[in-house]
């Protein structure tokens, strides 16, 4: 097999990432894309406002009426806008949703507001305009109570059939009998020659406990229905009993597999809201960090991946190398898994003598040990033929639903928070974004074995740019101010996001999480219609999903 058969970068295009935030992807002499819809949502009567975005998190801030809102998102789909999320907060006189929209080459955050009557709360849905926004609307329903007139499935997600009263309402809401509607136990009506299969809730292709419903016609999906909450462990709401500090913890047990990223992410948004300054050598260690955690966690999609298609050998190598890292991070931060090593502020605690000189040899042996990925799994030609070609995703499909992170990076999308909103030493320092414009199940690969490369590069930079001074900031706040603020940050799997609402107490008042892997998965029921059940274990596989961050 030649050498080019095998190369790691073929058809790889990687972007320096030279400038960072709304000029990330700006386009000299041109309006941008933001500045256009401003007009357009003006001219509809939707006034918006522009806000620091040091401050809030998001650049534009509005309130909408409800007769306006399918208006004011078809403006948003014709700029090519993706959903990030929808939010609802409870404010006891009135429910108010809180769209929240952002853009591939124009990234600036919009946030819309539209409230409603909590003893009547029912608003148009979005969902045949943006098909994510209708899973986004599904958990809001089933939490909130909130009716979406229009939606073609308000079945519950995540809560059990026995749950009694809206959970994240502030004054408990009974929930009607008429409005579980759950999928346990549910057989559809089968037409001939059609049936359904269950792949889970125990299944080694799910990598987690998640059930789909699958209809099939002989070996090919005609239709899937996801089955989750199997690991729902209420998170949001245990926010809103604990104080900021006391929830801390609950943020490394969401993405078990890179939990630093939703660490960074909470951190970020209280040092946000709060404006906590960071010492330097601070941010410097948290990309240090977060970039072994992202090399860690591809290492262990790598082996699971190639596992599930059948090859056994690489499996072990990349458990080798993923050991390495945990034996690091564990020098560190005393754990392998769930690490509590960030603080608002800062750091836990400074470096140890150890750890650099572990890393830099760390560095040294991985960079050799690609190679051998390289000549075992790049130009295998059963592996190839497992994904090449196979579980597209198209540029459309990623917007309509959301997707960010590798995923969205093999189907020729520059889009990273890492480069458009940068936090922590990427401030400083910008990593290369590999991008592929395949979009098959096989580019995904390409992609992560890209970024482990990149990874390893921005380490070695970011080891010779490590300032002294101090790894914490000495200002203390025990109750942020009153407002609200966002925060993202780039995980392995994608982009983390997380809304909070402060009252000024101790508590939050309203927290809601973004899971990356929730908004690549929902995707897997459109790109999954018309495929041999196959081809879905390989294309579920290379979306690379955490379930429990999915469930929260």
């Amino acid at each position: 097999m030649s050498t080019k058969t095998r190369s790691l970068n073929r058809g790889i295009v990687e972007t320096s990432g030279e400038t960072h935030g709304s000029e990330a992807f700006s386009h000299s002499g041109e309006e941008m894309v933001s500045a256009k819809l401003l007009k357009d949502l003006q001219e509809m009567g939707v006034e918006l406002q522009e806000v620091p975005y040091e401050k809030k998190g998001y650049c534009f801030d509005g309130q909408l009426e409800k007769d306006k809102l399918l208006q004011a998102v078809e403006a948003f789909d014709h700029y090519g806008y993706f959903i990030e999320d929808i939010v609802c907060v409870d404010y006891v006189e009135n429910l108010e949703l809180i769209y929240h929209f952002n853009h591939w080459e124009d990234p600036k955050r919009f946030s819309l507001r539209l409230r409603v009557n909590p003893e009547d709360p029912e608003v148009p849905s979005i969902s045949p305009i943006y098909p994510g926004g209708g899973w986004h609307e599904r958990e809001i329903h089933e939490f909130f109570g909130v009716s979406f007139k229009g939606h073609p499935n308000l079945s519950f997600l995540f809560l059990h059939p026995e749950i009694e009263y809206y959970p994240l309402r502030k004054i408990p809401v009974r929930i009607p009998e008429e409005k579980k509607k759950i999928l346990q136990g549910k057989m559809p009506d089968l037409e001939e020659e059609a049936f359904w299969i269950n792949m889970g809730p125990q299944h080694p292709s799910t990598h987690g406990v998640l059930r789909l419903f699958i209809k099939m016609r002989g070996e090919f999906v005609e239709e899937i229905e996801p089955v989750l909450g199997y690991m729902h462990r209420m998170q949001e709401k245990m926010a809103e009993m604990k104080s900021y500090m006391q929830y801390y913890p609950n943020t490394a047990r969401l993405d078990y597999v890179g939990p630093l990223a939703f660490s960074m992410c909470y951190c970020g948004a209280m040092e946000r809201l709060c404006e906590i300054e960071v010492p330097e050598r601070a941010e410097m260690i948290r990309l240090i960090t977060l970039e072994l955690n992202r090399i860690a966690s591809h290492l262990l999609w790598l082996g699971t991946y190639l596992l599930d298609l059948g090859a056994a050998t690489p499996y072990f190598f990349a458990f080798q190398d993923r050991e390495a890292i945990l034996d690091i991070l564990e020098g560190l931060t005393g754990s392998r898994l769930t690490y509590c090593y960030y603080r608002i502020g800062g750091l836990c605690e400074d470096l140890n003598d150890s750890f650099l000189k572990k890393v830099e040899e760390f560095i040294h042996r991985m960079k050799k040990n690609l190679k051998i990925y390289d000549d075992l799994v790049t130009g295998n030609a059963i592996f190839v033929a497992r994904t090449k070609g196979i579980g597209l995703i198209d540029k459309e499909v990623a917007r309509r639903f959301g997707l960010t992170g590798p995923n969205l990076r093999a189907s020729g999308v520059a889009y990273d928070v890492r480069v458009s909103e940068p936090y922590a030493g990427y401030k400083f320092l910008r990593p290369k974004i590999a991008l592929l414009e395949g979009g098959f199940c096989y580019e995904r690969y390409l992609v992560r074995i890209k970024e482990i490369e990149n990874s390893l590069n921005l380490l070695e930079e970011a080891l010779k740019r490590l300032p002294d001074g101090p790894f914490r900031t000495e200002k203390k706040i025990k109750k942020p101010p009153v407002g609200d603020v966002y925060f993202a940050t780039e995980s392995p799997r994608g982009q983390v996001g997380i809304y909070i609402v402060s009252d000024g107490s101790e508590k939050p008042y309203r927290l809601k999480w973004r899971s990356p892997s929730f908004c690549n998965f929902i995707s897997f029921t459109e790109i999954g219609k018309g495929m041999l059940i196959a081809d879905a274990v390989a294309t579920l596989g290379s979306l690379d999903l955490v379930v429990p961050e999915m469930d929260r």
